[in-house]
């Protein structure tokens, strides 16, 4: 999502034509499946330039916005300052398709009464220095219930038996990644981790309150900065 927002904005802002390819990987041509505003653009002409974000230092660079035209880009770019001017057209590109599953959840849990907490489990579970602890999520509960003292919490979460080991008195619910992703999404209250899955989640959609956690990916590690070094957005809190 941050590759297909920067490559369109790119093209918007200097009037060029975009294409996102599909060869290689599926996650590009995934996009179009998910949301209803995705336009995977034209091939036009042949690509002459080559841009290749240094993924160990992930920091925004404005230059890349105005890259020449037929030049193709590869990096993270996972940075809201890019989006600056974009952020209402971005949002129309990610607009979600209707629902039944997600309708019928919303209203076992209305966001109203529910602060959605994301647990990514899965890979996270091999990687301990991103693998957020127990204390995080504690904390992030505290501070949305300082907020609303009768607020109830759901966890979604794609690895449901390693959330019932952190959370034991909350449901815990894995759908498929609309799904997912849909009702973190609508949620008013959400407690994220380190993952660009309930970044985009949250970013997307005006909330009550979004904790995130310092650092990102550096959260383990109290002496450094964040990681990637401008992922923090400004529409959350950080703890």
């Amino acid at each position: 999502m941050f590759q297909y927002s920067i490559c369109r904005i790119i093209a918007e802002k200097n009037n060029y034509k975009f294409h996102i390819p599909s060869e290689k990987s599926d996650h590009g041509q995934n996009l179009s499946h998910y949301f209803e505003g995705i336009d995977m653009g034209v091939t036009d002409g042949n690509i002459n330039n080559s841009f290749v974000e240094d993924h160990t230092v992930q920091k925004f660079n404005s230059t890349i916005l105005n890259l020449p035209d037929f030049t193709r880009i590869s990096g993270f770019f996972q940075s809201e300052k890019y989006f600056e001017g974009y952020e209402d057209k971005i949002k129309e590109w990610f607009q979600l398709a209707p629902n039944k599953t997600v309708d019928e959840l919303l209203v076992k849990y209305p966001t109203n009464e529910y602060c959605c907490i994301h647990f990514r489990g899965g890979d996270y579970m091999d990687i301990p220095e991103w693998l957020l602890p127990i204390d995080y999520y504690l904390e992030g509960i505290k501070r949305v219930s300082e907020l609303n003292s009768d607020m109830k919490f759901l966890v979604i979460t794609d690895s449901a038996d390693d959330a019932r080991k952190y959370f034991k008195d909350f449901d815990i619910i894995t759908n498929d990644i609309v799904v997912d992703f849909s009702l973190l999404y609508h949620s008013k209250y959400s407690i994220i981790p380190n993952s660009t899955f309930s970044w985009w989640a949250a970013w997307l959609s005006d909330k009550e309150m979004t904790i995130a956690p310092d650092r990102w990916l550096n959260y383990n590690r109290v002496s450094d900065g964040f990681s990637p070094v401008d992922i923090k957005s400004k529409k959350f809190i950080y703890i």
